[in-house]
């Protein structure tokens, strides 16, 4: 499985994407960035957070779905499909190593993106007086990191079932940027919670404002955490089956 991973990592060496996507991670540093700057209210650190953290959550899932499409749909443009899934391992650790080297790396581009969003702080209010303190912006890192682990883990495995059913990264893409604006449209429904990303965005938000979960804490929480699970696991599972079962190749 490790000589998997390696090897996936290898092939994105010289893959210039993964560049467009990072930058493409960043978005949300760059208009709060500007917006900053036309709005001198913004620069607090709780109010560039939430400005930071809508934008993350429109667009982040197309990253991942750019990400994980690019992963599996370079084996169907370079021709290397055949060759790859006779490698000798089994088709779930081929499938395994692809949402493994994923998630590694939504993960770092998550990462990046909270570090930079602390820079952009710092820049606008000074490092000496970050508006908050130091300890606020702890809080919203734990915050930010449970939504980036939620939102990383559910639309890659979706990602996955849709790059392998359309064989197509366009296809792919238009999916991922619509995912990403619904997504957006359920996070203030009080039953927004089983939607993964909804209810992992409203996580985050309490880190930095309390008032803005939701009205019915325990049984949000409840169905939230049951609702990230089961979609995790049958979101993997599809996609496994998805890419294991394909029979038509194309030459």
């Amino acid at each position: 499985m490790g000589v998997l991973i390696k090897n996936e990592f290898y092939k994105l060496k010289r893959e210039w994407f993964m560049v467009f996507l990072l930058l493409l991670s960043l978005l949300p540093i760059i208009t709060g960035g500007a917006g900053a700057n036309f709005n001198s209210s913004t620069k607090s650190l709780a109010d560039l957070f939430f400005f930071m953290n809508n934008q993350f959550s429109m667009f982040f899932p197309m990253v991942l779905f750019i990400l994980i499409g690019s992963l599996f749909y370079q084996e169907y443009k370079n021709k290397t499909y055949i060759n790859w899934i006779t490698y000798g391992f089994s088709k779930k650790k081929l499938f395994l190593s692809k949402v493994t080297v994923s998630v590694v790396i939504g993960i770092c581009f998550a990462a990046v993106l909270f570090i930079a969003f602390g820079l952009l702080v710092a820049i606008l209010n000074g490092a000496g007086r970050l508006t908050g303190g130091i300890s606020l912006f702890l809080k919203l890192a734990i915050g930010f990191g449970i939504e980036a682990g939620v939102v990383v883990f559910v639309t890659t495995c979706l990602g996955a079932i849709v790059i392998n059913l359309s064989r197509n990264i366009i296809v792919t893409s238009v999916v991922g940027v619509i995912y990403g604006f619904v997504s957006c449209l359920f996070i203030g429904s009080e039953r927004g919670f089983v939607i993964p990303g909804s209810f992992a965005y409203r996580v985050s938000m309490f880190f930095s404002d309390k008032s803005t979960y939701y009205e019915v804490p325990i049984s949000a929480t409840i169905g939230g955490c049951i609702s990230i699970v089961l979609c995790f696991i049958v979101l993997f599972l599809v996609g496994l089956i998805v890419f294991s079962h394909k029979k038509k190749i194309e030459n």
